[in-house]
């Protein structure tokens, strides 16, 4: 099992020598892809013209995605309800669906960000490079102010227990991932955090890369299963990463990665969403095989019954899977479409990714948010 509080609000401490615009800012502001876009339109034009990316949806929020029109397409629909009195529940639901796509639009264009700072990296772009040390240095204080715990961290962050801290300040091996950490980008981010991480003290905690970061929980889905192979699924808010695993004694021989798959932003209820998710796993099994162990790493929080939690759900696309028993209901799904019974196991992204390298105390992942845990 693992604990994953929330890190995209972790407010950096006041460590000496931070860059001046850092300290008392969160962490999702440096090193999540939602405000790393909009960071490198403004701070990397020519990079950013030089790539041919897409400009930002305007005048989107870079954090939530919402609209003017968004609000339009919300609004007359609620005229139309306040005057035939249709329940709340209808509203709330169309509300969503519209959040969702607007999400999805959103999330298309900030994933090809980080992308083009990694090939601006590989050409030894010196202003990407300089983007890039910022984002290490960001990093390093979300590590250093979850160890030390500064009295002005803790006020910022009033519903965290004391358990949190405590917990955090107990970690030594973290293992990072996601992403924004892959190739090398990834690599500067590291390099940069373990400087700054010796520069202010904190020799205790050892950060390690993962090898493969991208694919890092498709590694811990695996390793929930002792042996032989594993066909997983990572669901995010990015995309749908998909392999098939061999797993000996718990560990993960060899992956073979299947073609991405978009987030199905336009599907707009739980069924139609499983279904996806069952078909998605079903294509990924080779000619002629039969695989029978499944794992789903989800971006989504489940509760001790591996439901979709409620309290949560509207923070997450997945969310749509609320009140759905989502191992049966996959099992089932996928006894009728390959004819044959699986065993699945769906767990919590943060749960993957503290499976994913044994020996390790915690992970830190980088991706379209800043997200993480620490084994329970």
């Amino acid at each position: 099992m693992s604990f994953n509080p929330g890190l995209n609000r972790v407010t950096l401490a006041n460590l000496a020598d931070l860059p001046a615009d850092m300290a008392g800012t969160m962490a999702h502001e440096w090193l999540a892809t939602w405000n790393i876009a909009p960071k490198m339109q403004t701070e990397l034009g020519g990079l950013v013209a030089a790539a041919g990316l897409a400009p930002l949806p305007d005048p989107a929020s870079p954090k939530t995605g919402f609209s003017a029109q968004v609000a339009a397409s919300v609004l007359r629909p609620l005229v139309r309800l306040v005057s035939q009195k249709e329940g709340l529940g209808w509203l709330k639901n169309r509300f969503r669906r519209k959040m969702i796509q607007a999400q999805g639009q959103k999330v298309e264009a900030l994933k090809a960000y980080p992308l083009a700072l990694n090939e601006a990296l590989k050409r030894g772009d010196t202003e990407a490079a300089a983007f890039a040390e910022r984002m290490g240095i960001a990093l390093a204080a979300v590590v250093a102010t979850l160890n030390l715990a500064p009295p002005e961290s803790r006020v910022a962050r009033p519903e965290w227990p004391d358990e949190h801290w405590k917990r955090w300040q107990g970690v030594q091996q973290i293992v990072l991932g996601g992403g924004v950490l892959e190739g090398v980008l990834g690599q500067h981010i590291y390099a940069a955090a373990c400087q700054w991480l010796a520069r202010w003290g904190v020799t205790q905690v050892q950060l390690h890369l993962f090898s493969q970061p991208r694919s890092l929980m498709l590694h811990g889905a695996a390793r929930q299963f002792q042996e032989g192979p594993v066909l997983v699924l990572d669901a995010g808010h990015s995309a749908l990463k998909r392999a098939v695993a061999e797993v000996s004694g718990g560990q993960v021989t060899k992956l073979e990665l299947a073609p991405l798959l978009p987030t199905p932003y336009a599907l707009s209820d739980g069924p139609a969403l499983l279904k996806f998710l069952t078909e998605a796993l079903a294509q990924t099994v080779p000619a002629g095989q039969r695989i029978t162990q499944m794992a789903i790493s989800l971006s989504a929080h489940l509760d001790q019954d591996g439901q979709i939690e409620r309290a949560s759900a509207d923070s997450s696309f997945y969310g749509l899977l609320v009140g759905l028993p989502l191992v049966d209901a996959l099992q089932e799904s996928l006894q009728a479409r390959l004819g044959y019974a699986c065993s699945v196991k769906v767990l919590h992204e943060g749960q993957a990714v503290v499976n994913g390298l044994p020996g390790m105390d915690a992970a830190l992942l980088l991706g379209t948010s800043v997200g993480g845990a620490f084994k329970a």
